[in-house]
């Protein structure tokens, strides 16, 4: 099997053998939510059975600070390392990178062979893709009520961590010379509940800037099956500044996504932007393009209840691939557009 290198920042605790990080479990990290680690894993993949890719490297980059990591003498950002090797890699391949906001019930190994999948599904050759994952403590599992709840807990609980690390990114990129740019774009895919994730990192990076306009970060944020309620763009303490960090913003929902089904009757939430897209479209930002899948969310999976679309059906992933080389929304093949609802539909693809 092909080796495929994503790379990933995390705020979940770590599994040790004697000084040596080998994993991350399902719990915040006891140090702080705040405590971040980076670092990148080779992948093998996907299995014939179940697709999903296996980890057959995991290399942490190191991280101390004095007064926090004992016996820490100076200063040592396991960010900047994984920074610079990731400019290597954006400037040798002339390849974009694609961040990854996972959603609920996806542990370490899940989100890092998600990134692979995404790596490998949206790269084409005339634009290659670099992935990394943000692995917030989502708990792995699905107990029914208590797995979703937690879940939603820690995704909260992750919003500064998220925060922090964008910060990162932006004052790494602030303080790059300009012979050493890559010229290469930074994109965001946020699912189902890192959706949650993404309004919650929005509101500390409001906090952080104050009055101050946010800095544009990011070329496409893709919102996809969001676990995000519907009103989102109208109130400022959601989404309507979202479109400050990003040339555009590109909604994915579908109506017969049965997990945002369940998550609206049985959780007690309004409305899923992931399901019906956004409550009204009077005070939409122009930058915000609406995209239904209702007719291209069914997959294989068992268990997917139309929830997978953004990485598992082939005319989203090409429609995914249009937006990423910068075709304007009327110019995507596969769509058609559709005045009653002021959105884009993806068409199936002929024979399915």
């Amino acid at each position: 099997m092909a080796r495929t290198t994503v790379h990933f920042a995390t705020n979940r605790e770590e599994e040790l053998r004697g000084d040596e990080v080998v994993g991350f479990g399902r719990a915040l990290n006891p140090k702080s939510p705040l405590w971040l680690r980076f670092g990148a894993a080779d992948m093998t993949g996907p299995a014939r059975r179940s697709g999903a890719y296996g980890i057959t490297e995991l290399r942490v980059a190191p991280e101390a600070i004095p007064g926090v990591t004992e016996g820490a003498a100076e200063t040592k950002l396991g960010s900047q390392s994984v920074f610079d090797g990731l400019r290597g890699r954006l400037a040798q391949n002339k390849a974009d990178l694609v961040l990854l906001l996972h959603g609920y019930a996806c542990d370490f190994g899940c989100g890092l062979s998600n990134a692979a999948e995404l790596k490998n599904a949206y790269s084409t050759k005339a634009l290659p893709l670099e992935t990394a994952v943000f692995s917030w403590p989502a708990d792995g599992v699905t107990v029914p009520w208590i797995s979703y709840a937690s879940d939603r807990d820690d995704a909260r609980s992750s919003a500064k961590a998220v925060a922090r690390a964008l910060r990162r990114i932006m004052d790494y990129l602030h303080g790059l010379p300009q012979g050493v740019w890559c010229n290469q774009r930074v994109h965001l895919v946020a699912h189902s509940m890192g959706n949650y994730v993404l309004r919650n990192a929005l509101q500390a990076l409001i906090s952080d800037f104050g009055a101050r306009p946010l800095p544009r970060l990011f070329e496409t944020i893709f919102l996809m099956a969001a676990d995000e309620d519907a009103d989102a763009f109208e109130t400022d303490k959601k989404l309507a500044r979202l479109p400050e960090l990003a040339q555009s913003v590109q909604v994915y929902f579908a109506s017969n996504d049965r997990a945002l089904t369940i998550s609206d009757k049985t959780k007690a939430n309004p409305d899923r932007l992931g399901s019906t897209g956004p409550r009204t479209m009077t005070a939409l930002p122009q930058k915000v393009t609406l995209v239904d899948c209702t007719q291209v969310s069914g997959t294989s999976g068992l268990t997917d209840a139309n929830h997978q679309y953004y990485r598992k059906r082939t005319e989203v992933i090409r429609d995914v691939q249009q937006v990423l080389a910068g075709k304007p929304p009327e110019a995507v093949t596969g769509r058609e557009w559709v005045p009653s609802r002021n959105c884009f539909r993806i068409k199936p693809a002929r024979g399915r």
